[in-house]
């Protein structure tokens, strides 16, 4: 007998973290961007659009809370595993990425700190 052997390729979309403040962010445009639409995706978590709804905006009139089975059945349903690197490149970078990130983001700010710099000494 032989035994058969998986290997996972994981592809990161660096800038995930930027894009999305949280992973509940991260889900709900998974969600949102599923080309099954929203009405299927809840459909097969058991659930109706309005209460889907609810579990991926906290900042509704009634939040509810996105629960980790919710999570695995939406990344079931839509085939979109972005949430799942969004939690690696949050979780799991190294010191080292940590610091060319910030380094990234600061070479992007500096000119508009200076344009704000010139227009506040005007």
């Amino acid at each position: 007998m032989v035994a058969e052997s998986t290997q996972l390729t994981l592809d990161f979309t660096p800038g995930l973290t930027l894009r999305h403040r949280s992973l509940r962010e991260c889900v709900s445009a998974s969600v949102y961007g599923c080309h099954r639409g929203l009405s299927s995706v809840a459909a097969d978590l058991d659930m109706s659009p309005s209460e889907l709804t609810k579990r991926l905006n906290p900042d509704g009139s009634e939040p509810r809370p996105l629960r980790v089975d919710d999570l695995e059945a939406i990344l079931t349903a839509t085939g979109d595993f972005t949430p799942i690197f969004w939690l690696a490149e949050k979780y799991l970078r190294s010191d080292e990425a940590r610091r060319s990130s910030a380094i990234n983001q600061l070479s992007q700010m500096l000119p508009m700190i200076g344009k704000l710099l010139k227009e506040c000494q005007k």
